[in-house]
């Protein structure tokens, strides 16, 4: 692995009320080509999935979105035109894993490639030991619920703070798993790309 960037602390001040997030959330497919900010990925990342309560020797940590028994099987790839980073969100940084840009992976529509930032969201099967999770099925099902929870979170902070973003499920997941070098169990559920919304 590359190096960490240590993201700054998230606004969880924003005044933007939640119903007018709820009544503003779409899919928008047209950004501008100019980078998101630390402080917008960092914003964006800890809606996904950040920590709102740190683990203990009792209990794991919680997030921002549900995951069944709290497996927290979904990990959050971040494709930028910099490389590849894995979103610790224990420790709020992004870890380098790749230093070549793979946004042209995202998915398969051409028009996708050009958004500034690229989230891939990959379930880690090893992380769902329940016995509710008897087989593949079953962890694939709950891997699509939960990546939906996240997304949506994404969607509504996107919506907040004027940034266009669209889930994708065109992707082809064999190839992308090749070029992130996934392992066995981890599994890509779907991507969504971030922009900024154009002037006007």
């Amino acid at each position: 692995m590359g190096y960490s960037i240590k993201l700054p602390a998230p606004r969880k001040d924003l005044t933007f009320p939640l119903m007018q997030a709820l009544a503003e959330r779409r899919s928008k497919r047209k950004w501008s080509d100019k980078p998101l900010s630390e402080q917008d990925i960092s914003n964006l990342l800890w809606a996904a999935c950040g920590i709102t309560k740190p683990e203990t020797k009792q209990s794991k940590s919680k997030r921002t979105a549900p995951s069944a028994c709290n497996s927290q099987e979904i990990k959050i790839y971040v494709a930028r035109q910099d490389g590849l980073f894995l979103f610790a969100e224990k420790e709020h940084q992004l870890v380098q894993i790749l230093t070549k840009d793979i946004r042209a992976n995202s998915g398969t529509q051409k028009m996708m490639h050009s958004a500034p930032l690229g989230l891939i969201y990959v379930t880690d099967y090893s992380r769902m030991t329940s016995i509710f999770f008897r087989n593949n099925y079953q962890r694939w099902f709950i891997s699509g619920v939960d990546a939906g929870f996240i997304s949506q979170n994404v969607y509504l902070y996107c919506a907040a703070a004027k940034l266009n973003t669209v889930v994708l499920g065109l992707v082809n997941r064999e190839k992308l798993h090749k070029v992130m070098g996934l392992k066995e169990p981890e599994k890509i559920v779907m991507t969504q790309v971030v922009g900024s919304s154009l002037p006007g």
